[in-house]
């Protein structure tokens, strides 16, 4: 677009500049708008007779011009601004605004929510960060295991409100041998996001990827083979029995992109376009299943940080809808080291406790009175009695808005009982990096739930690095077996869950501190909203009313 650079030159040519009348040479512009000499003499007769700049050349070689920007870089930009937000051009909108997101909050508000786009049904959804990698090993982040679910296909999959998992890559399944040997019926004539056949080896292939894979196998250890017993036919045998295996197959981590190309899935939506500040997802037209309703999917980064994350708010308009709510089944937690003495332990659960009800209970988007499973409430801390605090104690803190918040609190209430509080921030990568909670006195995280309340709890038990530290890891992993023994049958897990958490919580192995309250608001346009757990809306559900033809769309 000549005109996007166009303003890009001026805009360059002003920050060097200023406002006011200024020497310079034709050679010092051109170093400045980042063109030859020739061409920035081009530029100024252009910009002079838009009337952006006036220019005064003095007569004679190597004499200096006097160079006057006099329109500001915001009335130039705007006007512009917005017409690339009406095409949909947000890479060329961010480009005016200097790549500062931030800057663009202001007018995109309008430009959000269900859009049709030459006559296509769009979303497009505000996000505060970048969207980082896509790949299922790499993301702990609820959003990217949100749209990686939507781009990647697996043997199951979960659907919201559903108790089982369903049938995605594989058709259907059966379990013998005491839930020892499972077999998945692939469904044949499936297709990747390139237009390329799926094969039975190429579902074998990923699956193998998966079991290889330290940041991805953590729920398939005891997994013994995995080969295709007969075309269309994949065999998993087991170490030891596990009902739950349908189950654990659903798990983000364990979706299957193509084996040779991580980036291309055969899920509903396909990756169009994945930069630092914008994605674009799009329809799959191979998709297998019943085809998704919205054409687009679309974030929009507007600002540097979300001042509740576990909101989203997307348009506003005529036709907003009303905002979308759940309650989390996973919470925010703390965790004692095994190391410190049962004194302090009891105190320090106590006072940060305390201090989460105290000044977090008005919020509208936690929730403080915590359940760990449905009917499974938090029991009430022990009253402690006062000990003598250690000079310095150790806080490693999951990089969260709300956990950084309640650890600022602890670090000033310690200091003033004259402990010194080190906090190590951590982002849900670096939190499962060997040895990152190895100096941790206290930790602070967050347990994201999945679709079924009581197996996703025993998976993050499993999975949590942090039990080690409570614990000592020798009996983390005895805990391990024992649950993993509860897998024999769906029965014998529903019946022992309850228990096993209820013993950890009274030994105070693990305060659930509060839920977060997810919501979506003012959804504009946007029909059927169905919150998944993580508190996303099912992309595959969502739809756009009609819109007449005689409308010209944006």
């Amino acid at each position: 677009m000549r005109q996007l650079q166009k303003i890009r030159q001026y805009q360059r040519l002003y920050q060097h500049y200023g406002a006011d009348p200024k020497l310079t040479t034709i050679a010092e512009v051109a170093e400045v708008a980042l063109c030859s000499e020739r061409h920035a003499r081009t530029l100024l007769r252009q910009l002079a007779q838009s009337g952006w700049l006036s220019w005064s050349a003095q007569p004679g070689r190597g004499h200096r011009a006097t160079l006057h920007c006099i329109a500001t870089t915001s009335e130039l930009s705007a006007p512009l601004m917005h017409s690339c937000l009406e095409k949909g051009d947000y890479q060329s909108a961010l480009q005016l605004a200097d790549g500062d997101p931030a800057s663009l909050h202001h007018i995109i508000t309008p430009f959000l929510g269900g859009k049709w786009l030459k006559h296509q049904p769009t979303l497009r959804i505000p996000w505060y960060r970048p969207l980082t990698s896509l790949h299922p090993a790499l993301q702990r982040r609820r959003a990217e295991q949100h749209i990686i679910c939507a781009v990647h296909a697996g043997l199951t999959r979960y659907v919201p409100g559903e108790q089982q998992p369903v049938p995605d890559l594989a058709h259907h399944w059966e379990a013998s041998d005491n839930n020892l040997r499972w077999r998945f019926y692939l469904r044949s004539g499936a297709h990747w996001h390139n237009g390329q056949a799926i094969s039975d080896e190429d579902i074998l292939t990923a699956l193998q990827q998966v079991l290889a894979d330290p940041a991805r196998n953590a729920g398939l250890k005891h997994v013994r083979q995995a080969s295709l017993v007969a075309p269309w036919c994949l065999e998993i045998a087991l170490e030891t029995p596990d009902a739950m295996l349908a189950h654990r197959l659903a798990h983000h981590v364990c979706r299957l992109p193509h084996p040779q190309l991580p980036e291309i899935g055969a899920g509903p939506f396909a990756i169009a376009r994945h930069h630092s500040h914008y994605l674009r997802l799009e329809r799959q037209p191979w998709y297998f299943a019943a085809h998704p309703l919205l054409h687009a999917i679309e974030f929009w980064r507007t600002r540097a940080e979300a001042h509740k994350p576990a909101w989203i708010t997307v348009g506003k308009g005529k036709n907003a809808q009303e905002a979308v709510t759940s309650t989390s089944g996973g919470f925010a937690w703390l965790m004692v080291s095994a190391a410190l003495s049962r004194p302090l332990a009891a105190w320090l659960r106590q006072e940060i406790a305390q201090t989460c009800t105290r000044y977090f209970s008005h919020r509208d988007d936690l929730h403080t009175q915590t359940e760990v499973l449905p009917g499974l409430k938090t029991p009430p801390l022990p009253a402690a009695a006062p000990v003598a605090l250690p000079d310095a104690l150790t806080l490693v803190c999951c990089h969260t808005s709300e956990l950084r918040e309640l650890a600022d609190l602890l670090q000033t209430t310690l200091k003033k009982q004259g402990c010194e509080l080190t906090i190590e921030w951590k982002d849900r990568d670096e939190w499962h990096a060997p040895g990152a909670l190895a100096q941790a006195d206290l930790l602070l995280g967050d347990y994201v739930a999945g679709e079924l309340p009581g197996f996703a709890l025993a998976e993050w038990f499993s999975d949590e690095p942090a039990w080690a530290s409570a614990l000592g890891d020798a009996l983390w992993q005895k805990e391990k077996q024992t649950l993993m023994a509860y897998c024999a049958s769906e029965a014998s897990l529903n019946q022992s869950l309850a228990p096993f958490f209820q013993r950890l919580l009274e030994r105070g192995a693990c305060t659930p501190l509060f839920h977060y309250r997810y919501r979506i608001n003012t959804v504009e346009n946007v029909q059927d909203i169905v919150l998944t757990a993580g508190g996303w809306l099912d992309f595959t559900r969502a739809w756009l009313p009609a819109q007449a033809r005689t409308t010209s769309a944006s």
